[in-house]
């Protein structure tokens, strides 16, 4: 009798244990709960907006244009940046990014508050032809100086005009 008393008592009491930590995770922020984007702090995302192909100038080769929404902790270390390659059978021998797009935490404001701004990626002189309507991956990223990733996204989606 003893004994069951005290099983009843152990098996309530890890029951409020489990209901505890469900609201606790249930009442969490996105970004604390995962949302794929974040992995240090609620502050730190990234998102993909638009993409839209950008044709070589005299001085450049053909590149994207992409709208990287962002939110960052107050640091003076952090960038945001994106890589992107074809994402279509034209590109699979191809492992490495075709271009690369990167702002610096000087033209960065990280206060918290989410901010949109355009990057352009020009290719790397590989003649693959590529433009509007061709499907790209997308990988964008808030990081330190160092390379550790602060908020990851990987979108697949197609060039605009």
């Amino acid at each position: 009798m003893y004994s069951l008393a005290l099983r009843r008592r152990a098996s309530l009491a890890s029951a409020s244990a489990l209901l505890a930590v469900a609201g606790t995770l249930a009442g969490a922020s996105p970004a604390l709960a995962g949302d794929d984007s974040t992995i240090f702090g609620k502050d730190n995302t990234v998102a993909v907006g638009a993409v839209r192909y950008a044709p070589a100038t005299a001085q450049d080769e053909d590149g994207i244009t992409v709208d990287l929404t962002y939110s960052c902790d107050p640091t003076p270390t952090l960038s945001l940046g994106y890589a992107w390659r074809l994402a279509d059978e034209r590109d699979t021998q191809i492992e490495s990014p075709r271009g690369v797009g990167q702002l610096h935490s000087s033209e960065l404001t990280c206060d918290g508050k989410k901010r949109t701004v355009s990057i352009t990626a020009r290719t790397w002189g590989d003649h693959l032809p590529f433009g509007e309507g061709d499907p790209v991956k997308i990988t964008a990223i808030v990081d330190n100086f160092e390379g550790a990733p602060y908020a990851q996204r990987v979108v697949v989606t197609t060039i605009a005009g």
